[in-house]
């Protein structure tokens, strides 16, 4: 299997997240998983930064380090990409969608409690304005 393609699995990512995240369409990011072209410059350091690995990782020169999760089933990587969709259209959980994009289901749906039951308690916890 590709590099590309191995590491957004294990990411629970698909196409389109890595191509909006890398700034390139879907079918760009299809070309690199089928290996018809490979990604360079900004657009290979941008993979790299998003998977946590080096560009050299990407291009399939070293391997995928043990320290990067085995790629998820695809019921799993469907309701991983559920729950970031959830999070990133909900205006009050879009902070979390950052954190959320290198993080388990588990650990989605565990930042979204714990943003919910912040603002339970502290309801000017957050305003809704994104920090960054």
């Amino acid at each position: 299997m590709n590099a590309i393609k191995s590491l957004r699995l294990r990411a629970g990512m698909q196409q389109k997240e890595v191509a909006l995240a890398v700034g390139v369409s879907r079918p760009t990011v299809s070309e690199w998983e089928h290996q018809k072209k490979d990604p360079t410059g900004e657009r290979l350091k941008k993979l790299a930064k998003l998977f946590n690995v080096s560009t050299g990782v990407v291009l399939a020169m070293e391997p995928i380090p043990s320290s990067v999760p085995e790629a998820l089933d695809s019921d799993e990587a469907r309701e991983l990409w559920e729950l970031r969709e959830a999070v990133r259209r909900d205006p009050d959980r879009r902070v979390l969608f950052s954190l959320a994009k290198n993080g388990t289901a588990a650990q989605v749906r565990q930042m979204v409690s714990l943003l919910d039951a912040m603002k339970a308690t502290n309801p000017e916890f957050y305003d809704g304005d994104d920090p960054s």
